[in-house]
């Protein structure tokens, strides 16, 4: 999206994230799925990356992981290679140069254990005042630890789904001295975007009115959220053509804020309980019963409630 249609709003909060770094601070990046986390730290990223040491971390498996993170910092700062990852046919330009080129060492950092190439990148990276750029802390627990390792040594930069609540994570947040908490963009931001879109796009509408009101439809639908508004867009794209009474149907998940009604589960537990012992103290039977039933049913639908959400 962002190659078509350019990086939109976050002015503020793009500012508030560039000078935590550079004086040194970590930053962790908030948001509800789709809000734009991993966007808004490419841009932070390429904001840096030409005075620091920038390191983008992939959301990938262990290994793959492991590999791109090794070959950017063998770019940047070069690796503390042992002797045994160069083949002995370099070794001896090697010595003399001080230089092995990244092409030399790549088949025998991706045949070493990711543990070991891990050990590699914390030692090349000590003392070097890195920034490492975790696209996603949903990850698992011996990821995790990778990270808390990083986090000793240079600053970091990651993004956080508002629904996280691992232990792990949470154990890795004090290490972030800033939050940047990203929100919905602004309709006109989200007008902008759309334009923008449309103006790139080969879509067909029959007037100007059915344009307008599928702008109008982008702005209001999508609840602000960028992965929404995409979604709406590229769906209107692949149609190729928008009509009256397609306007309507361009809608995206992401978009859609459901009400939490666990709170409402929980008061509405807590009155039936009181009602059962208010009951027994003004003597009415029948209001003692029925307070029972339904603090059985609340009992039932809390648990249910509880098992969707996991």
């Amino acid at each position: 999206m962002e190659s078509v249609t350019g990086f939109v709003g976050r002015d503020i909060e793009l500012e508030q994230a560039v000078k935590a770094l550079q004086s040194g601070a970590s930053i962790v990046v908030k948001g509800r799925t789709g809000i734009g986390k991993s966007a808004f730290l490419r841009q932070v990223y390429q904001r840096l990356s030409s005075e620091k040491h920038c390191i983008w971390v992939p959301d990938k498996n262990l290994k793959a992981m492991t590999f791109e993170i090794a070959e950017q910092v063998h770019i940047q700062v070069s690796l503390k290679i042992p002797e045994r990852y160069i083949p002995m046919r370099y070794r001896a330009n090697a010595y003399q140069t001080g230089v092995v080129p990244w092409g030399v060492i790549q088949r025998s950092i991706s045949r070493a254990p990711s543990i070991d190439v891990v050990k590699l990148v914390i030692e090349s990276l000590r003392g070097k005042n890195a920034i490492v750029f975790i696209d996603s802390l949903e990850v698992p627990p011996i990821q995790a630890e990778i990270f808390q390792d990083l986090g000793d040594l240079a600053q970091l930069a990651a993004g956080l789904s508002d629904e996280n609540r691992r232990v792990r994570i949470q154990k890795l947040l004090w290490k972030f001295q800033e939050t940047i908490e990203l929100g919905p963009l602004r309709k006109d931001q989200v007008r902008l975007l759309t334009e923008s879109w449309l103006e790139n796009k080969d879509i067909y509408f029959s007037s100007n009115n059915i344009r307008e009101s599928y702008i109008r439809a982008v702005v209001q639908d999508s609840g602000a959220i960028p992965a929404a508004i995409k979604g709406m867009l590229t769906a209107a794209t692949n149609d190729g053509e928008v009509t009256r009474a397609s306007v309507r149907s361009y809608r995206h998940e992401i978009g859609t804020r459901y009400f939490d009604m666990m709170p409402v589960v929980i008061i509405g537990a807590l009155g039936f309980m009181a009602m059962r012992y208010i009951s027994r103290g003004i003597g009415v039977v029948e209001l003692y019963v029925l307070s029972g039933v339904a603090t059985v049913l609340f009992y039932g639908l809390t648990y249910m409630l509880r098992k969707l959400g996991k």
